[in-house]
């Protein structure tokens, strides 16, 4: 059974389904690192307007 030759589409599909697994963890770090910085950012702002406020 393991020795029987397989098609083109199967190769294919195999191989797309691995890039698309190794891929996909750096992707998600990416989000992951950019989900963090807009937070930061927001809070930094936030912190900015509320001295801001404080001081007039």
């Amino acid at each position: 059974m393991l020795s029987r030759p397989r098609s083109l589409l199967f190769w294919l599909v195999l191989i797309i389904l691995l890039y698309i697994i190794a891929t996909a963890p750096t992707e998600l770090a990416h989000a992951v690192l950019a989900l963090a910085r807009g937070i930061r950012q927001f809070f930094d702002s936030l912190d900015i307007l509320i001295d801001t406020l404080e001081r007039s």
